[in-house]
């Protein structure tokens, strides 16, 4: 993964790398990700219409998430969704960022 380009706190958010251990989930799966990020960067969320999992901030641009997929209703499996990647400064400018996420 390359290193966080250092910002100034009120420039605009940068995503940079991005990294998920799959693109399809199921029940009972784990989904683990990294983003890379300026270190301006405040927070990360990565969210679908089924869910939102707020990245934990592991050092200067760097968020990571781990979590367990647990059942999901019938009416959330279908077969694409968009994934987004939100990446926020703390004055609430914020960069996103896309990719497609299949739900089985």
């Amino acid at each position: 993964m390359p290193t966080a380009p250092v910002e100034l706190p009120n420039a605009p958010p940068r995503i940079v790398a991005m990294w998920f251990s799959t693109l399809t989930i199921e029940p009972g799966t784990w989904f683990d990700g990294t983003i890379v990020a300026s270190t301006n960067v405040a927070s990360v969320e990565v969210r679908t219409a089924a869910f939102s999992i707020n990245s934990t901030h592991v050092g200067p641009g760097i968020y990571r998430f781990h979590t367990h997929v647990l059942e999901l209703p019938p009416l959330s499996r279908r077969h694409w969704y968009e994934l987004y990647i939100i990446a926020r400064n703390t004055p609430g400018d914020r960069q996103i960022e896309e990719a497609p996420l299949r739900v089985e």
